[in-house]
């Protein structure tokens, strides 16, 4: 009778094969068109390296700096591991507790009886669909976690990307200004050998050049901060810090939303506030089942299995 009850109470659930990712896979390549990896075993890390030397191969574009970013970034594989746990807490909610096993003997009357009494906690038999579905709903918004994590993730990257190649932009933009400004002072001075040029007219020349030198200085120091930036959000270290970027930025899309287009489409696929509400829903269930069983002790349903070996004359059982 115990069997049959937690055989019926506990279900299947069993682990997936990839740590219930497929369903972040799913989201994620259908919004932004990038691959996720969870990187479980050495295979994994060698296979995505190996994606993200093939990548780095070639200038990065905003699109190709989220894939590197989602296959190498440290933080966002840590969020992955923690839907791995999620996933295991919420089949340890589907399975019933261990139950004791206890044995003990006695003599009467010449015969050994030996007694086998397995027990488990009633009230947890029968609270077990109730934590089950807690666990599953717990576990469902882990993966909207992840789900989120991946687009912040993605969303860094871009904006770190398009910083980086502004600033290069502006840096190279500043290097041409230091060569006209070089230029118009050099010749400012020689017209100023001749007559043609005033002193005045010479000071303004070297004091533009000097302006415009001061701003590169600044401009090269953006860029390299925008690029270390970048490159902490792609996760990339020692030679694979050598990535080209593009030396402008690309033209903006011919069709652009409005700011209320854009803020209505957000918020109907905000993934965190759909994590959210899974949360809320588990915590309203839990909060549920403590009450209806915070008066209720811990029964024990316990089943027993008695049998007797009895001495013949020789002493032997």
């Amino acid at each position: 009778g115990v069997s049959l009850l937690v055989l019926t109470l506990a279900g299947c659930a069993t682990f997936t094969k990839d740590g219930g990712m497929a369903p972040v896979n799913a989201k994620v390549a259908s919004t932004i068109g990038a691959d996720t990896v969870k990187i479980a075993s050495r295979a994994d890390a060698e296979a995505a390296a190996s994606r993200v030397k093939a990548i780095l191969a070639k200038p990065l574009t905003a699109d190709s700096a989220v894939q590197v970013a989602l296959l190498s970034n440290r933080d966002l594989q840590a969020e992955y591991n923690g839907l791995g746990i999620s996933e295991a807490a919420f089949l340890e909610a589907s399975l019933p507790a261990n139950p004791a096993i206890s044995v003990g003997g006695a003599l009467t009357e010449g015969a050994f009886s030996i007694e086998r009494r397995l027990a488990g906690s009633l009230l947890a038999l029968l609270t077990l669909p109730s934590r089950k579905v807690i666990g599953e709903k717990e576990f469902e918004a882990a993966r909207y976690r992840a789900i989120e994590a991946t687009f912040r993730q993605a969303a860094n990257t871009r904006k770190a990307y398009y910083r980086a190649v502004a600033a290069q932009q502006r840096a190279s933009y500043l290097e041409q200004a230091r060569a006209s400004a070089d230029a118009a002072a050099e010749l400012t001075r020689k017209l100023g050998e001749t007559g043609a040029a005033s002193k005045l007219d010479q000071a303004r020349a070297g004091a533009f050049n000097a302006e415009t030198s001061s701003q590169l200085a600044s401009a090269r120091l953006e860029a390299g901060v925008a690029r270390e930036a970048l490159t902490r959000e792609l996760g990339l270290w020692g030679a694979d810090t050598g990535y080209k970027i593009p030396n402008r930025l690309p033209n903006l899309p011919k069709k652009l939303q409005t700011s209320d287009q854009a803020e209505a489409e957000a918020i109907r696929k905000r993934v965190d506030l759909i994590a959210a509400r899974l949360e809320l829903d588990a915590l309203a269930r839990s909060l549920k089942l403590n009450n209806a069983t915070r008066y209720v002790s811990a029964f024990d349903l316990a089943g027993f299995a008695n049998f007797e070996r009895t001495k013949n004359d020789h002493g032997e059982v």
